[in-house]
């Protein structure tokens, strides 16, 4: 049986579609402010627990924004790595690696168009592509 032959506009394609979403998700993120979160974890909380977080600050597991808006809070949850982790992959940083990607992604198209499809360019922007999830026959 034969398997479509995935071209390199295929999957510049899926990785438009797929990174234009994570830009309109992160954008929306945002709410209104510049999209840097951090973890509510901090090292001294523990140490001085009689230091009161100020009104709207988040303390412990949660995740709050540049201005100090809870983002993310359950009591308990999330747990110290999933808060730090989430706070990692906030609004800013999303975007500001779908613009890397999307340069990576101009300068190798134009590189194999240029040369006639050159191999290492090829291979790098299937795995690119892999990264946001994309496997043969994913289009």
């Amino acid at each position: 049986m034969n398997q479509p032959t995935t071209t390199q506009g295929d999957i510049l394609a899926y990785l438009d579609r797929v990174i234009s979403k994570r830009e309109q998700s992160a954008q929306e993120a945002r709410d209104g402010g510049e999209g840097r979160w951090h973890s509510g974890w901090r090292e001294d909380y523990f140490a001085c627990p009689d230091d009161k977080p100020e009104e709207g600050e988040t303390i412990g597991s949660g995740v709050s924004d540049e201005r100090d808006r809870t983002v993310v809070y359950d009591e308990g949850r999330p747990s110290k790595a999933q808060s730090i982790h989430i706070a990692l992959n906030d609004p800013e940083s999303v975007l500001r690696r779908c613009a890397a990607d999307r340069k990576m992604i101009g300068l190798m198209a134009t590189e194999t168009s240029e040369t006639g499809g050159q191999p290492l360019a090829s291979r790098l922007l299937r795995q690119l592509a892999e990264g946001y999830g994309w496997t043969e026959g994913a289009l």
